[in-house]
């Protein structure tokens, strides 16, 4: 068995005299080893040495023993599972093969350990890395100019991302490219290579023949394009495989897989079940397998424009024809005598003609051949997906498509992401059980999943239960029961009340008060502010503070642990941004709110103080990081101490947002009306986290409590605008993120789109009494009522977030299906729960683990749960008792007001 890599480097370290005097430090990703006294430079030339997981003991030890001697300070891939997550298909392909990374004292001895080090790994197996240049055309050893220690400072989003300084003071970030790009200033350390005459913008022709027309995508194991066949003139598609990547225990990587899937074409291609192959091409190490454009789009698009054009419904029929070609389809590669194990929609295209034809066939294996597990999450059959890891297995049976098809049919007929987080221990629950209970609680509000209902729950039971393609294309030979759309299940009030329990139990439980982070961040994302609401305690504690309100007292002492964590913390961060959520201000907030309930006012104090250091100078105006973030917190502080230096700050940033809006050069689109301002028309987009709704919401809320009516006036003018946008569907209303952005409205969040639109235009008829804004908010509801089973679970892109916008019609209209349409969204949250040590919870926005942020995660669905269980107002929002039924004489007292004050009365 091949030696860890830790134990590789300390015997190396052992043979010298100085190796115990070396520092070791070993985390989930990385060890970094150090020698005695060294103290890292704040930025410069590095190098990066690549590997495979083959080859990396060797490269290691060879690497280390140049390292050590000249007393160089280095770190390494902390096991060979980092090592091959960072050389996957799914890695970030610019860092990628990134397994030693070494930081010279300067850049002479970053030249001479270049050569030494490419000398000691010549020969060896390793990628390229796309954000460096090699040090010569055949070498391991790269160079990047970059940060060498732990960023300290946030940068202006909110994250701790490297700042590189140049010459004259001025900082910007430390970005890895997919393309060498050091900054302009930084001297080369070495000659750059000689280029082979080809110019940027030429066309891109693949082995003298195949000119690359369209990028379809990139990836980490190489791109997909469009081209066109010079010698034939006919359109074709470009598969690349990058070499060494993805490479497994036996050196076998990408390319190997793309030379078995042209294998597979040359069986299956001349039936029409997949594209025809052309060829299979080399080029500089890199392999182009070449095959027959299909026309058409992937089934993942298919579903969704199909949807779109009939009221966010698939026809029964033509997902009922769709699963009798599909079944016929996986039958025929059966017959072949393969097996395709990865069945997923994005493998699937259809023809205009509504012929699915496979494609991505690199899974597909012989029945009678070993191969490495493989599989989409989701999508694989967990009985086969589950024994990742041990080493190549005989091919599966025919079940595992069975599996596949059936998530596939769960996916079109209604848009529901099959993936389950695992439960712990694992096998409480079956699979299929799992996926029973969703296809049960989803079916009532879609006929397509209704009619396959029986076939979708047989193929995706549990072995021996699973039904076979003869059963399902029986079944499929009948005629669908039609069904007409009924509301779907409401989460009873226990069920409610024992997911939010489960989950604040869970949050109380996995606090680390010793550890830089209350919680772990969500490693999806940047290390980010460990006190902001985003992925920090602060929106932890928003949430506790509500449970405790809410008669939950045994969640005090986490309440008051947090409050105590955050107040010890607030001064310790260098930077201070202003923001609500990836700034400071929602942290003041909530620790303020924390220390009125927990009867605190010398904490209460210390939080008003901090929140007057908050700095207001600002360049972006939005609500997440920006002026209309900080400027609600300073409201609600104003609100809760009576401090009129509260109410200045407020207006400082509702003037100092007016002006960047009204003076920024890029702006989306307006309506041309001169009765409406249009001061908010240099917003970034339409939405609500980063745009026009969240920066009206804000000054529509400081007017309405300042006496300022040129604000009302400049958020009605953005609540026109908004309706002039908005996009018509039957009963409900969608918006685009923004201009040119995205070509449908299909993005149906809180932070960008429809539902964060609605969240501002339901106030603003509160204040206005203006049907319009009432329409169209009830319209962005009914969206989100419709969106419940296609989107993920977070507050900030997914349907706890949505479901918000409902609680807030109930309160303000009166009208009650709007909170059962929030108890059906709750249900969508419970069927989608996993079980940890007895626990329900909500996974996180991947549907793969559990996170604590608010924003992606599970203190943001507890936020809707408990207000949805127990009541209250809505979090982040000076509502202050407003949003509730008014009547029209409450509004005439506003209009009257703002009369008043426009003539100097």
């Amino acid at each position: 068995m091949t030696r860890g890599f830790r134990s590789i480097a300390m015997s190396v370290l052992a043979e010298s005299s100085a190796g115990a005097k070396w520092r070791l430090r070993v985390d989930d990703t990385w060890c970094m080893i150090t020698p005695p006294g060294y103290v890292a430079r704040r930025q410069g030339w590095k190098l990066h040495v690549s590997a495979t997981p083959a080859s990396a003991p060797q490269v290691l030890a060879n690497a280390v023993h140049v390292l050590v001697e000249h007393k160089c300070a280095f770190k390494f891939a902390a096991t060979a599972s980092v090592l091959a997550e960072l050389n996957g298909v799914r890695a970030d392909r610019a860092q990628s093969g990134k397994f030693l990374t070494v930081y010279p004292a300067d850049d002479e001895q970053l030249r001479l350990l270049a050569d030494q080090l490419h000398r000691a790994t010549v020969g060896l197996a390793g990628p390229a890395i796309l954000s460096d240049r090699r040090y010569r055309p055949d070498s391991l050893v790269h160079y990047r100019f970059g940060c060498f220690a732990w960023p300290t400072e946030l940068d202006d989003t909110g994250y701790y991302e490297g700042q590189l300084r140049a010459p004259d003071g001025t900082l910007s970030a430390d970005v890895r490219n997919p393309w060498f790009s050091p900054p302009e200033w930084a001297v080369l350390p070495f000659e750059p290579p000689s280029t082979n005459g080809r110019k940027r913008g030429d066309p891109i022709v693949i082995a003298g023949r195949y000119q690359v027309t369209q990028a379809i995508r990139h990836s980490n194991r190489g791109g997909v394009y469009r081209a066109t066949d010079e010698h034939t003139g006919e359109a074709v598609l470009l598969k690349e495989a990058r070499p060494h990547i993805a490479a497994d225990p036996n050196g076998k990587d990408v390319r190997d897989r793309l030379r078995h899937e042209a294998e597979v074409l040359e069986w299956l291609g001349p039936t029409g079940i997949t594209p025809a192959l052309r060829e299979v091409v080399e080029v500089a190490g890199h392999v182009f397998l070449v095959e027959d454009l299909v026309p058409g789009v992937n089934l993942q698009r298919w579903s969704a424009v199909v949807a779109r054009r009939n009221g966010r419904q698939v026809p029964v029929g033509a997902v009922w024809q769709l699963a009798r070609r599909l079944t016929r389809l996986i039958d025929a590669v059966h017959e072949k005598g393969f097996v395709l194990r990865d069945f997923t929609p994005s493998n699937v295209m259809v023809r205009p003609d509504d012929v699915p034809v496979l494609v991505d066939m690199e899974c597909t294996v012989r029945a009678d051949q070993c191969a490495f597990v493989a599989g989409t999450p989701g999508f694989a059959a967990p009985e086969y997906v589950d024994r990742v890891g041990e080493g190549a297995l005989p091919a599966p049976g025919p079940e595992v498509d069975c599996f596949g098809l059936g998530a596939t049919l769960l996916y079109v007929a209604a848009g529901i992401n099959p993936v389950l987080a695992a439960d712990s221990p694992a096998g409480q629950r079956a699979t299929g059980a799992r996926i029973a209970a969703i296809v049960e609680a989803a079916a009532p509000s879609s006929p397509a999943l209704h009619a396959l209902a029986p076939l979708i729950r047989g193929l995706t039971a549990d072995l021996p239960n699973r039904w076979t393609l003869p059963e399902a294309a029986a079944f499929l030979r009948t005629e669908p029961v039609a069904a007409h759309v009924v509301p779907g299940p409401a989460l009873p009030a226990d069920q409610i009340d024992q997911l939010a329990d489960d989950g604040l139990a869970y949050l109380v439980h996995t606090m680390e008060p010793r550890a830089r982070y209350l919680w772990p961040r969500p490693l999806a994302l940047p290390p980010g502010d460990p006190c902001n609401v985003h992925v920090g305690a602060a929106g932890v504690l928003v949430v506790f503070d509500r449970a405790v309100r809410s008669g939950k007292d045994w969640v005090t002492p986490a309440l008051a642990t947090t409050a105590s964590w955050l107040d010890d913390r607030l001064t310790r961060q260098s930077r201070i941004l202003p923001g609500l959520y990836f700034g400071r201000s929602g942290t003041a907030w909530a620790l303020h709110a924390a220390a009125e309930t927990l009867g605190d006012a010398v904490l209460a104090e210390r939080a008003l103080d901090y929140a007057l250091r908050i700095p207001l100078d600002w360049t972006n105006p939005d609500i997440s990081h920006g002026l209309a973030g900080a400027g609600l917190a300073q409201l609600r502080l104003w609100h809760a101490s009576g401090d009129n230096r509260f109410a200045e700050r407020t207006l400082a940033c509702a003037d100092r947002l007016v002006q960047l809006t009204s003076n920024a050069a890029a702006r989306v689109e307006w309506l041309a009306d001169p009765r409406f301002r249009d001061e908010l028309a240099g917003s970034a987009s339409y939405g609500f986290g980063h745009g026009v709704a969240g920066n009206a919401g804000f000054l529509l809320a400081a007017g309405r409590d300042l006496q300022r009516p040129d604000l009302i006036d400049i958020a009605i003018g953005g609540g026109h605008a908004l309706c002039a946008v908005a996009e018509r569907e039957g009963g409900s209303v969608r918006w685009p993120t923004g201009p040119g952005k995205t070509a449908t409205a299909d993005v149906n969040f809180w932070c960008n789109g429809t539902s964060g639109v609605g969240t501002f235009l339901v106030r603003l008829w509160q204040v206005t009494g203006e049907p319009r804004f009432r329409e169209l908010a009830e319209g962005a509801a009914h969206s989100v009522y419709l969106d419940r089973w296609r989107l993920g679970t977070g507050a900030c892109h997914g349907i706890a977030g949505n479901a918000e916008l409902l609680l807030d019609l109930a309160a303000a209209t009166g009208q009650q299906r709007y909170r059962r349409w929030a108890a059906e969204i709750a249900t969508c949250l419970y069927v989608r729960a996993t079980e940890r040590d007895g626990k329900l919870l909500v996974p996180d926005d991947s549907m793969r683990g559990v996170c604590a942020s608010y924003n992606v995660g599970l203190a943001g669905i507890l936020d809707f749960l408990l207000r949805l269980g127990h009541g209250g107002e809505r979090s982040w929002q000076v509502d202050n008792g407003r949003l509730a039924m008014v009547d029209d004489d409450e509004r005439i007292e506003v209009n009257a007001y703002r009369e008043e004050a426009q003539h100097g009365h």
